[in-house]
């Protein structure tokens, strides 16, 4: 019924200025992976909280269980100086670290009739969460509500997704599902050593995000051998105090993290004979060991967080010498003189090492032995390397 004359025009709803042009960036993309026999599901607007499709991935018109939601967006107001992007709140941000399914967003161009494409939550998980901390590293900062505040989040230069790039963007998608849930870390059991070795990669990977990555790979350090243990030690020495690895935002860990995964380095006696056995082996195989900048030097950092340190040498070394080869144990000994110099000073560095080596045939029979009592007597120990 129309208003009479003199009555006001009742206040309505109106339609937003973008409705449309968002409906036309959310059609555009649900046709085109339908094309690509994804099967997709609109998120009703009542329900929207950043995810406008949720969209399952298949192989030969199999559903295959790899699903992922897509933030969607459209129009030429996404591009800044030329770069396009999405505008982030910080409850934005923080939704996209917590959600337990990937998020990816996807900017629609009209002109170009292209879509502009990142993954979200490798973006918030693994990149900027990392440079946050990496860019206040030693600055005190007071703990605030909100992990991250709101930016605009750049896509990749000339990531768009198209027919031609369609099957990089679903192994990229297959990739990051697999890391993210988890089921590529059981190849640290593989009997396969690359897969072991892509599976450490990817609990690096992926503990830049989450602890438990990192905390798994600790507790399987006694499962792993040879070149694949020691690229976990390389991985787990992020989180201690190595000197010499050339830190930057790709490899910077959250400090709330490093802090978890560097409480676990509780070393036993058993731990630390198989993690220098191993690393013995790896140098004798012709891999860099020990010297600066190899995995023995790993191994180092990681030793150094242990409580009681000494003691546990001591317990490795005893051990060694009753049944291990003679390199193994001479090279425990260099290790625990050097640890017994830095935190014990008091202790009589010689007379112990000394006593040690008489006490045992296998250090006394060492090729070496007579050069490292001699460095002992003249300089009070022994460096490492």
């Amino acid at each position: 019924m129309s208003p009479t004359a003199g009555e006001a025009t009742p206040k309505r709803k109106r339609l937003r200025n973008t409705r449309q042009t968002e409906r036309e960036g959310v059609n555009a993309l649900r046709a085109f992976l339908e094309d690509q026999d994804c099967v997709v599901q609109e998120v009703d607007t009542a329900n929207d909280f950043g995810k406008d499709l949720l969209v399952d991935l298949t192989k030969d018109r199999e559903i295959t269980g790899e699903t992922i939601a897509i933030q969607v967006k459209s129009g030429r107001s996404f591009s800044q100086g030329g770069c396009w992007g999405i505008p982030a709140s910080s409850v934005d941000l923080h939704t996209w670290y917590e959600s337990s399914t990937p998020i990816y967003g996807v900017i629609f161009d009209p002109t170009e009739r292209e879509f502009h494409w990142i993954n979200l939550s490798s973006y918030v998980r693994e990149q900027m969460d990392a440079l946050r901390d990496h860019k206040n590293a030693g600055k005190q900062t007071k703990q605030i509500e909100m992990r991250f505040k709101g930016h605009f989040v750049p896509t990749p230069e000339k990531q768009t997704l198209t027919q031609e790039s369609w099957e990089n963007f679903a192994g990229e998608v297959r990739g990051y599902i697999r890391r993210f849930g988890g089921r590529t870390l059981l190849d640290l059991m593989s009997e396969d050593m690359s897969a072991q070795i892509s599976a450490v990669h990817d609990c690096f990977a992926l503990g830049r995000g989450d602890a438990r990555a990192l905390l798994l790979l600790r507790c399987t350090i006694t499962k792993l051998s040879g070149y694949v243990l020691a690229q976990a030690l390389h991985a787990l020495s992020h989180c201690a105090a190595n000197p010499d690895i050339p830190w930057s935002e790709r490899n910077w860990i959250p400090l709330d993290i490093t802090r978890q995964v560097r409480a676990s380095f509780n070393w036993s006696p058993e731990e630390i004979l198989h993690m220098i056995r191993e690393v013995e082996e790896t140098g004798s195989a012709g891999v860099s060991a020990w010297e600066r900048g190899g995995y023995g030097q790993s191994l180092i950092v990681l030793l150094w967080e242990s409580p009681d340190l000494c003691e546990r040498l001591h317990s490795a070394l005893l051990t060694a010498c009753r049944g291990l080869d003679d390199d193994v144990a001479f090279r425990t000994l260099i290790l625990y003189q050097y640890f017994l110099g830095i935190r014990c000073p008091d202790t009589d560095l010689r007379e112990r090492i000394e006593s040690i080596v008489k006490s045992n045939p296998i250090l006394a029979g060492h090729a070496v032995s007579s050069g490292l009592l001699s460095t002992i007597a003249d300089f009070g120990w022994a460096d490492i390397f």
